[in-house]
């Protein structure tokens, strides 16, 4: 995608850890990373120092005052605050998911960014991997009943560090936002019921049924696993059809790995798009999709687009949010919640 730009951005990153996985999507798109925000100082100076980005500060005005866009993959605790900042200078935001700890500080960042100045989005990768827009724009004609998922996640921890804690230091279960905005976006629905069961404090296994407005039921299991990366699998049904995929981090292979998405249609199977995996010499799968978010985020800077980029906007990812907290009332209560 071609993004015509005058200047390149001035980019301020928050966040030393993911935050580099930004660091290299921006600079491929074309913008200028010109600052980092640390925790801690002397850390922060050394990673600055290593990737060559000029200023290095634990100060996030400090960084507001010398970029164009603001860049938050801060702790997901430090979420709320850090966009707020970004929105009060005037900056654009790029924020991580999830969008913030809670249901109550999101929806407190929509009213804050129905009035900022400049363009707010959350990162979703999900949807800038290409069998999945394949898959999305087949499904604008096919009506799914269920959506089934099941997610095994070796990243998420098992050992309850913080006793009767839901969420521990993760909004999502450990990666769970990630799942349920790319239903939503592959469906184009809304969430209108939740019924869950969680297990472990925080939690690390959740088995989640949200109803759509569509009429359609996401059935998503997102489980705790001894194997390690991610390995997930999709079946999408419909009244006489069926299409999936499977995908995730693979370790041994380097990265991300998505299978050829496949649909069952008219008695026989065929392929709808072809898999993703990592290549020697090419950028990783899930660094390709980073790119593709931080050049149709520099798109959106310049002139309104003519076609939807597909950014997820902070009423989306609040959204997530509030099925999440939906989810921890439901384990509570042992019932299904409505959604307004």
């Amino acid at each position: 995608m071609s993004m015509p730009m005058l200047v390149p951005m001035r980019i301020g990153v928050i966040g030393t850890k993911w935050g580099l996985m930004h660091v290299g999507a921006f600079r491929a798109a074309g913008a200028e990373v010109v600052a980092l925000c640390g925790q801690h100082l002397e850390p922060t100076r050394e990673v600055a120092s290593r990737e060559g980005i000029p200023l290095a500060t634990t100060d996030v005005r400090e960084l507001c005052a010398v970029v164009d866009v603001v860049v938050v993959a801060s702790p997901d605790a430090l979420h709320r605050e850090h966009v707020e900042a970004a929105v009060d200078a005037g900056l654009a935001v790029l924020c991580e998911k999830p969008l913030t700890l809670t249901r109550e500080d999101a929806e407190a960042l929509v009213e804050k960014t129905r009035r900022a100045k400049r363009p707010c989005v959350v990162n979703f990768p999900y949807r800038m991997l290409p069998p999945l827009r394949a898959l999305r724009a087949w499904l604008s004609e096919h009506a799914a009943h269920h959506l089934v998922l099941t997610m095994r996640n070796n990243f998420v921890p098992t050992d309850a560090r913080e006793p009767g804690a839901w969420q521990g230091h993760s909004a999502d279960f450990g990666g769970v936002s990630h799942l349920l905005d790319a239903a939503l976006w592959l469906t184009g629905a809304s969430p209108t019921w939740v019924q869950a069961s969680l297990s472990g404090r925080p939690v690390h296994t959740a088995a989640l049924h949200v109803g759509l407005s569509s009429g359609a039921v996401l059935v998503l299991t997102h489980a705790a696993s001894p194997e390690p990366g991610l390995h997930g699998g999709w079946s999408l049904l419909g009244a006489d059809w069926e299409a999936g995929f499977s995908g995730g981090f693979i370790p041994a292979r380097e990265g991300w790995c998505v299978s050829p998405v496949r649909c069952f249609e008219s008695g026989a199977w065929r392929e709808l798009a072809p898999g993703l995996e990592p290549r020697p010499g090419g950028r990783e799968p899930w660094a390709e999709a980073h790119v593709e978010t931080a050049r149709r985020f520099l798109e959106m800077l310049g002139e309104p687009p003519e076609v939807d980029l597909d950014l997820a906007s902070v009423e989306e990812a609040a959204t997530v949010q509030r099925i999440l907290s939906a989810a921890m009332v439901s384990e509570d209560d042992g019932r299904r919640v409505l959604l307004d």
